[in-house]
C-alpha cells in the first residue's frame, strides 16, 4: 500500500475541517448534526475467529441469536424427577453434553487441517472435532463462546465462581511445582 503525499494528506485534512465546520453550524443554528437509521433487528449476525494455539489455525463462532439459543436451551433441558418418599428432586445432569450441543451451535467455520489436507467445516467433520481434538484446544473455543454468549454463566453463583477459581489456583500450584521439577 503507498502512502499518501503531501498534498492528498493535505486535501483530506481540509475536507475533514470543512465536515467538522459545516456539522458545527448546523449544531449552532439548532439543526440535527445526524439521523438515526433504524436497527434491522431481524439481521443479527455476529462471528469472531479464535486463534489457537499454533497461531494459524482458527476456528469462527457465532454469537448465538435466539433461535439458536432456544434450540440449544431444549437439547440441554433436563428432566427433573420428585422423589415422593422423601421429597428430593433428582436432576441428571451431563455437562458433556451441555458442553459439546453449545460448541456444535456455536461453531460455524473453520481452517483446519487433517494429514496436510484442508477440512471443510462440515456436521460431520464438526463431530470427529469435537470427539478427538485436544482438550486444551477445545477449552480455548469454549471459553471464548462463553464470553460471546454471557446468557451462558447466568445460572453460575458466586460460590460456584469461587469454587471454580480455587481449583484453577490448585492447578497452577501444581503446574509450578512440575515446571520447577523439570528445571524450566
Amino acid at each position: 500500500m503507498s502512502e499518501m503525499t503531501e498534498a492528498e494528506r493535505k486535501l483530506a485534512e481540509q475536507q475533514q475541517e470543512r465536515g467538522e465546520q459545516a456539522e458545527a453550524a448546523m449544531r449552532a443554528a439548532g439543526q440535527p448534526d445526524s439521523t438515526p437509521v433504524q436497527a434491522d433487528y431481524f439481521a443479527f449476525d455476529k462471528t469472531e475467529k479464535v486463534m489457537l494455539p499454533d497461531g494459524v489455525s482458527w476456528v469462527e463462532v457465532k454469537v448465538l441469536n435466539e433461535g439458536a439459543r432456544r434450540k440449544y436451551l431444549n437439547e440441554v433441558n433436563k428432566e427433573v424427577r420428585l422423589q415422593r418418599a422423601t421429597g428430593d428432586a433428582v436432576m441428571r445432569l451431563a455437562s458433556g453434553d451441555e458442553r459439546k450441543s453449545i460448541l456444535e451451535e456455536s461453531i460455524v467455520g473453520w481452517n483446519l487441517i487433517r494429514n496436510g489436507a484442508p477440512v471443510p467445516c462440515d456436521k460431520g467433520n464438526l463431530q470427529q472435532f469435537l470427539t478427538k481434538a485436544d482438550p486444551s484446544v477445545i477449552d480455548v473455543i469454549y471459553e471464548r463462546v462463553r464470553k460471546l454468549n454471557p446468557w451462558l454463566t447466568q445460572d453460575i453463583t458466586v460460590e460456584e465462581i469461587d469454587r471454580q477459581i480455587a481449583e484453577l489456583e490448585s492447578l497452577r500450584d501444581e503446574k509450578l511445582k512440575q515446571e520447577e521439577g523439570n528445571g524450566i
